[in-house]
């Protein structure tokens, strides 16, 4: 008699900060593709944007919407969704979706046969290119945008989009992760994400310390959604992302990597490190660049003890563990020869040479 595959209930978590019109656009993909429970998180947006997204939801009885008067980032915003979500018992698992993106078709019950089939708790899938035309329609391309989380030599991590790279776990653009998991890191670390990130990288810090614990990711290469990309954050590689990217990874280095990892890879993190300084001088950018490194190293007492909490009672070998996973190249395809064409292309552009 063939087992009766387990029942998973989930709530679709979704957090909008003056993005409404993409929010409303968000929920009611998620509500086609028939999620159980929608709980949206306005995050302190301007009033205006907050009425169109109050107004937009009130007839949707699967939705729930709260509201912070102040904006929490996208890392402490998901812990108290994540909090509400928990309120049913009967949820098993969480979905994270950008609000910028759309679900695609059957791409929800792509996710959960994976997490069926293999008991995981880390659930991605593919995740494509959404444009918009000059008329205004949807474009639904076939160009890859992520395919999950790559970690690489340098330890750090950017989307992954080729089949050779280690796949450390899903983005949290579009992420399907178990209670139970996120129960037992919340449980050993104190929160979730964390919240000091405030936003980005703090998928990928969830995705080291959950794996640090034992707990495994899998993926479908189904498409499950179409992201528009950044729009929260203005769009574009801009100082807000460039110093939350950075900084964040600089935090991550010093409390969720074991130290045989760091170590092994010192020189690769040293490199890197080095170019990123040259790289984002070149553009104008030294304060900046200098304020990120800052506050990066001014907080190491409080990543230490988070770190030491981290590592008590981690199983086997973590620097193993961890270390199965990273894609050997110094980062992702590309990056080197774009540095240096933007490097030269600036020196020749420079009227003082």
């Amino acid at each position: 008699m063939p087992l009766t595959p387990p029942v998973l209930s989930t709530a679709a978590l979704v957090i909008n900060f003056n993005t409404a019109a993409l929010t409303v656009r968000c929920v009611q993909s998620l509500a086609v593709d028939g999620v159980d429970r929608i709980l949206v998180l306005d995050n302190a947006s301007e009033q205006a944007d907050y009425d169109l997204l109050r107004h937009s939801l009130a007839e949707s009885g699967r939705c729930h919407l709260f509201r912070s008067e102040v904006n929490l980032g996208f890392a402490a915003g998901s812990n108290l969704l994540i909090e509400k979500a928990f309120a049913a018992e009967a949820c098993s698992h969480v979905l994270m979706v950008n609000s910028d993106a759309v679900l695609a078709a059957d791409g929800f019950e792509a996710l959960v046969e994976v997490a069926r089939e293999n008991e995981a708790d880390l659930i991605g899938g593919r995740v494509n290119r959404l444009e918009v035309s000059g008329g205004g329609q949807l474009v639904r391309t076939d160009t890859v945008e992520s395919h999950g989380i790559a970690l690489y030599r340098t330890l750090l991590a950017s989307n992954r989009k080729h089949d050779e790279e280690g796949y450390l776990g899903p983005t949290g653009g579009c992420a399907l992760y178990s209670r139970r998991m996120l129960e037992r890191v919340r449980l050993a670390h104190g929160h979730v994400f964390d919240p000091d990130y405030f936003c980005y990288a703090e998928d990928t810090d969830l995705c080291i310390r959950a794996r640090l614990l034992g707990f495994s990711a899998a993926k479908t290469d189904a498409v499950v959604a179409y992201h528009q990309g950044q729009a929260s954050s203005g769009g574009g590689f801009s100082d807000f992302v460039y110093y939350h990217g950075i900084r964040n990874s600089i935090w991550t280095l010093f409390k969720s990597f074991p130290v045989s990892l760091l170590f092994r890879n010192a020189h690769w993190i040293l490199l890197l490190h080095a170019g990123i300084v040259v790289r984002h001088t070149m553009r104008g950018k030294l304060r900046l660049t200098l304020r990120i490194y800052r506050d990066g190293f001014a907080a190491w007492q409080p990543l230490l003890a988070k770190r030491r909490r981290i590592f008590d009672g981690v199983p086997g070998n973590p620097g193993r563990r961890l270390n199965a996973v990273v894609t050997p190249w110094f980062y992702e395809p590309g990056y080197l020869k774009g540095a240096f064409r933007e490097l030269f292309t600036r020196r020749r552009a420079d009227p003082r040479r």
